[in-house]
């Protein structure tokens, strides 16, 4: 795979994922159609340039990933993120990967992104409400969740937890 990045800032997502397709990093057509769908802008943190191929500190001794990277999780997962499908998204930050995972999965699939830090969890939750995504958080196939201490996932609803761990392992 090509190592890439990016120098100074591209105006727009659109233009970003243009960039991304250009460079070989998204091959797909549904990766580059999700990253369209999810704008980063929605879930950079302000006062940093949201279309900059780098990571960004959104507090808490925590980073939003490049868009190079979320692009490279996306297509090598593409697979694994078929309509139907379940993701579990451990780390889910400012829940930019979770939102296009549950774009990828759709309404009949499921993502559950962890999270340990309380601010951070509420800051995904409020970003996917601006995004895209936010239908599926409102129905439930999208859902974000706080990791405390030994319980590292809870998991609600008609998701049969023994099946869960199977499907992870």
């Amino acid at each position: 795979m090509e190592h890439f990045r990016s120098r100074g800032s591209v105006d727009k997502n659109k233009a970003l994922v243009e960039h991304l397709q250009y460079y070989g990093i998204i091959k797909s057509g549904k990766v580059a159609e999700v990253m369209d769908v999810i704008d980063r802008g929605e879930f950079a943190p302000s006062g940093y340039p949201a279309y900059d191929d780098s990571p960004m500190p959104i507090g808490y001794n925590a980073t939003i990933s490049a868009p190079h990277m979320h692009a490279t999780c996306l297509q090598l997962l593409e697979e694994h993120l078929q309509p139907g499908m379940r993701a579990l998204d451990v780390g889910s930050g400012t829940g930019y990967l979770t939102a296009c995972f549950a774009i990828m999965v759709g309404a009949q699939g499921l993502v559950v992104g962890v999270e340990h830090i309380p601010q951070l969890v509420a800051l995904s939750i409020e970003n996917i409400n601006k995004s895209s995504a936010a239908a599926f958080l409102k129905e439930g196939s999208l859902s974000i969740k706080l990791a405390v201490s030994e319980v590292a996932v809870q998991i609600t609803g008609n998701i049969d937890k023994d099946q869960w761990t199977a499907r992870l392992a």
